[in-house]
């Protein structure tokens, strides 16, 4: 009975562990992606079409909440 309620209550943490909220700041690896990506995203000009336009738009916006911590990195952003 005692190995029954052991078990039970290490599986009742496992589940309530997984359920906390954790703030993570990512691995040194996913750093590195994003300063990268973000060094290379390209700038907007005045002689881009519309269609350039936008997707440089979604390609901003994509990489700001896939990296939201490097959003300084999108050009004419500030920090």
């Amino acid at each position: 009975m005692l190995k029954k309620s052991l078990i039970v209550s290490a599986i009742a943490a496992l589940i309530l562990t997984g359920c906390s909220p954790m703030r993570t700041q990512g691995t040194a690896t996913e750093s590195a992606i994003c300063r990268a990506l973000g060094e290379g995203l390209p700038t907007r000009s005045r002689s881009d079409t519309q269609q350039t336009q936008d997707e440089i738009g979604a390609l901003y916006a994509d990489f700001v909440a896939a990296c939201p911590r490097f959003k300084n990195l999108v050009p004419g952003k500030q920090a």
